[in-house]
């Protein structure tokens, strides 16, 4: 979230400062090429600069909001803004209401905001580039694996599912990224002819909560049983990568409570009811200790409770863990992202089958990175309850 940090700029008052720029963990910036490209603008207008991105269709990230017209920016790029514009946003940012409950893509929401607060437009500037060319003054560095000896061993993988998707989307997952996996259970309302190893647990038609909840249960015991250090939830359309997920969790702790996915908001301007919390549809990782927490803290209000806003949210607050956002997992499809934003980053998930062939997606996207696992012999591990 971005508007957040106004409060604190507010605070920064000294007459010299012309711009102020934002940027990412793995943001690059060359400063004297930076602070050239900022000398060819006027700093005494309301105006901000970026890498401009901009949707080609209606999204469900972006609340389905379509006008290609409409500039958001590429934060791994950076973006700047005049001190003028920026104090001009400040005095709006306590009566700007958002009309939307979620928070879901923080650049999109944030130019938004600019738009509604001001009427500045982003203005697109290439020398703030996604890949490093001779004039770039800043360009986009992908997120590194902490340690690049993977251990899928350590991490069980649980799919949630129910029998009507058995038959399509199983199918997809077996023989994509699930095949060389060697600790992974199928959570399902039924353990019929086409899905035999399915561990049982309660169906809802909405929400999920319960059914969620249940596969934490079982998970629990399933990673205490096995020792295993990771759990990672995936729907039954989700496509991933094991290797780059496993490579990000080498950055992390497993002994220490940690949820990790992409984070939305909820009514996050409520100090009092709002939260963060991690959406599912891409996958979300938790340590043992934190399913252990989170089966022996929490419980469902509803069976029908949305289950990622409670359990991978709710829940957590009540816990005082902040959930770890990745930029890494995606919550859509990939045509539903600007192609700029997937170019800048090695994506970990996608979610959702319609229009679309998640075989080729997964070969498209992942394929070349897990072909590593089926090349390492290792003995088939079974896990039972």
């Amino acid at each position: 979230m971005i508007t957040p940090f106004l409060k604190y700029i507010k605070q920064v008052t000294a007459s010299e400062i012309k711009w102020f720029f934002f940027c990412l963990e793995n943001t690059m910036v060359q400063l004297e090429k930076l602070l050239n490209v900022l000398g060819n603008y006027n700093s005494s207008q309301n105006l901000w600069i970026g890498q401009t991105l901009f949707d080609q269709e209606p999204s469900i990230i972006h609340h389905f909001a379509i006008k290609k017209t409409f500039k958001y920016p590429l934060l791994a790029s950076g973006f700047a803004m005049t001190s003028v514009l920026m104090q001009r946003l400040i005095k709006h940012i306590e009566s700007y209401k958002l009309k939307n409950e979620f928070s879901i893509d923080m650049a999109w929401e944030f130019a938004k905001f600019v738009l509604d607060s001001s009427n500045t437009k982003l203005t697109h500037e290439s020398k703030l580039c996604i890949v490093s060319t001779l004039n770039c003054a800043t360009y986009v560095r992908y997120l590194e694996a902490c340690n690049f000896t993977i251990l899928p061993e350590h991490t069980y993988f649980a799919v949630k599912t129910c029998a009507k998707y058995h038959t399509n989307r199983i199918p997809v997952i077996k023989n994509t990224w699930a095949k060389n996996l060697i600790n992974i259970g199928y959570f399902s309302d039924v353990a019929d002819r086409n899905l035999p190893e399915a561990y049982v647990v309660p169906n809802t038609t909405t929400g999920h909560c319960l059914k969620t909840y249940s596969i934490l249960q079982k998970a629990d015991h399933i990673l205490k049983t096995n020792r295993f250090k990771w759990l990672v939830i995936s729907d039954d359309d989700t496509i991933l990568s094991p290797v780059r997920l496993l490579r990000l969790l080498t950055c992390y702790n497993s002994d220490r409570p940690v949820a990790i996915g992409e984070r939305y908001g909820f009514r996050i301007w409520d100090l009092d009811n709002g939260f963060e919390y991690l959406t599912s549809g891409g996958g979300v990782a938790l340590s043992a200790s934190l399913v252990h927490r989170i089966v022996k803290v929490c419980s469902c209000p509803e069976a029908t409770t949305p289950d990622d806003m409670y359990l991978f949210g709710n829940c957590l607050k009540i816990l005082g863990i902040k959930p770890v956002h990745s930029p890494l997992f995606h919550q859509a499809r990939p045509l539903d992202y600007a192609y700029p934003y997937l170019a800048s980053q090695e994506p970990i998930s996608f979610h959702g089958f319609w229009n679309i062939d998640p075989v080729d997606i997964y070969d498209e996207w992942f394929a070349d990175t897990d072909s590593i696992l089926s090349h390492k012999e290792r003995t088939q591990l079974h896990t039972e309850l």
